[in-house]
């Protein structure tokens, strides 16, 4: 699969319709989460199923987390007992038309529970780490707001406004994209940001041209950016526009690595999406394409700038890291997708769902 058709088949998917994406989700103890359709298959977005956990091997089926509508989103609690997800209603051409955001927990055979429905596009929920949650809401007009739901009061709280995506990032701090208007440009900031207190502090900033404001608000944050564990490197993949003659061929996203602490940036692939830091951080995952057609899963080690190509990875989707000797990789193939799991040490792959 083409990289550029990865991401125009991404737009297709999730533009202006808040359809939640099922990427599996890895718990503090190595379970991951993830949701099976009614055949018992993984697909990117299910329509109708239950919610499952691979433990140590095991596939685990939860009964009473069962969905009717596009399904996924998901966060795991910093204990590991609760996992959020967004369930949709879908209206009519399957357009999402209401959202919910579900909380389930894994350690009973208890049903899911809603949190609250919106008629209004509900994306990215996580976990504080006191438990409440943080979310973003888009508006009528698009526009995107950065809301905090105490679930001991059952209140939701605006915090931010004008938010393009956002990520969890170390403690209680969350990473922010915020869009200003500067005269007749229109720029997106790179925000750390902590809710409690509300201070903020900038990490970088970009032009934000109308195709890279779309793609960053419509795309889940796992498409174009990472943040590594410490919270001081930032991986973000830009549409490069400086150079206006001669024309450059390959015209999707680059990948960049920003050190926040030495205020730093460097180029790391022409193009690149899906970045996705390793436990430790040494390490980022990312697809890429070396001619703008051809893709498949990169590494890039922080400390040596070596990249390597993972063989046999040519019609990746998506990935996630399931331990920092573990990548989690998810292949399409004719008759729908293959999760895999890729040992670094042995460059060999097993299946995750046998």
């Amino acid at each position: 699969m083409k990289l550029r058709t990865f991401l125009l088949l991404a737009l297709v998917f999730l533009a202006g319709c808040g359809f939640p994406f099922n990427q599996p989700a890895v718990g503090p103890g190595g379970t991951i989460a993830f949701f099976l359709d009614a055949t018992g298959a993984y697909d990117l977005l299910p329509t109708v199923g239950n919610l499952v956990l691979l433990r140590d091997g095991a596939l685990i089926s939860l009964e009473g987390v069962t969905v009717a509508g596009e399904s996924g989103a998901l966060a795991w609690s910093a204990d590991g007992e609760e996992l959020l997800f967004i369930e949709t209603e879908p209206g009519e051409w399957g357009v999402p038309v209401a959202w919910k955001l579900r909380l389930a927990n894994v350690q009973t055979d208890s049903e899911a529970v809603t949190l609250f429905a919106s008629e209004e596009p509900i994306l990215t929920p996580a976990f504080t780490p006191e438990g409440n949650i943080t979310y973003l809401r888009l508006d009528e007009e698009g526009y995107g707001h950065l809301v905090l739901y105490d679930r001991s009061e059952e209140v939701r709280y605006p915090l931010l406004s004008d938010v393009l995506s956002y990520r969890p990032a170390s403690g209680s701090n969350l990473t922010v994209i915020q869009a200003t208007d500067e005269g007749s440009l229109r720029l997106a900031h790179v925000l750390t940001y902590e809710p409690n207190s509300g201070e903020t502090d900038e990490i970088a900033s970009f032009y934000l041209s109308q195709e890279m404001g779309e793609t960053i608000s419509i795309l889940p944050a796992l498409f174009l950016w990472d943040v590594d564990p410490s919270g001081q490197h930032l991986a973000l993949a830009l549409y490069d526009q400086v150079l206006i003659a001669p024309e450059v061929e390959i015209s999707g996203p680059s990948l960049y690595l920003l050190d926040t602490v030495e205020e730093t940036g460097e180029r790391i692939a022409a193009m690149g999406v899906v970045p996705s830091f390793s436990p430790d951080g040494s390490l980022l995952a990312y697809i890429g394409s070396e001619n703008g057609e051809d893709q498949a899963a990169y590494l890039y080690d922080r400390e040596t700038g070596e990249i390597t190509r993972i063989r046999g990875s040519d019609s990746i989707s998506t990935l996630f890291w399931i331990d920092q000797e573990t990548l989690g990789l998810i292949l399409e193939y004719d008759e729908g997708y293959n999760l895999l799991a890729y040992r670094l040490s042995t460059r060999e792959f097993s299946p995750l769902l046998k």
